[in-house]
């Protein structure tokens, strides 16, 4: 004869029959077609994996590869090219807004916000991008539409108006992105040896 104290099982597998976040997690996930509208995890509520998981798949489905995490951004690789979504127009509107927050996710947003942090200091302050991941998550492609946002501003900022100008900049962004990621390999190993 099983009896129930405060949930759980006596003399059973300690088992507990009413978890109130998984009824939290439940009554927050009965809103499907809301999901898609969380553009920042931490409003989230209750923040689970189960939770989490079900607001980007929804964004994903709807074609919305960026949210917010606080101060980071997570990305969902589309597997497929969207060339709209980082086109120069796009970098212009994001470079040029007087606050690219409250536009919606985007690695731009993070690009700009390093960007004038370095600008807007008396004197320059180095800034870190960190993009990581899984192998094929985008890491490389990410890396490279940074790199080449910052020459698109850096050109717009020289007031160059060749285009020639602009392509010569950003190739030389572009090419040191062997380099960085040689040095970056090269530093994993060695950690992984020590």
């Amino acid at each position: 004869n099983e009896q129930s104290l405060n949930g759980w099982e006596e003399g059973g597998n300690d088992v507990c029959r009413n978890d109130p976040l998984e009824d939290d997690v439940q009554a927050f996930l009965i809103d499907e077609d809301q999901l898609h509208t969380f553009d920042d995890l931490t409003k989230v509520n209750p923040v689970t994996p189960a939770t989490v998981l079900k607001c980007l798949q929804a964004r994903y489905s709807l074609k919305v590869f960026y949210t917010h995490a606080g101060c980071t951004l997570v990305a969902l690789n589309p597997f497929q090219a969207i060339p709209d979504l980082y086109s120069v127009d796009v970098m212009k509107e994001y470079h040029y807004a007087t606050q690219p927050q409250e536009f919606k996710p985007h690695i731009f947003i993070v690009a700009e916000e390093a960007y004038r942090n370095v600008q807007g200091q008396l004197e320059p302050v180095n800034q870190s991008l960190v993009v990581s991941g899984e192998s094929g998550a985008g890491k490389t492609w990410t890396s490279r539409c940074l790199m080449k946002y910052y020459a698109t501003v850096a050109a717009s900022a020289q007031a160059v108006s060749s285009q020639d100008a602009v392509e010569r900049i950003e190739r030389r962004v572009l090419d040191s992105n062997p380099l960085m990621e040689e040095t970056l390999s090269k530093l994993r190993l060695k950690d992984m040896t020590h």
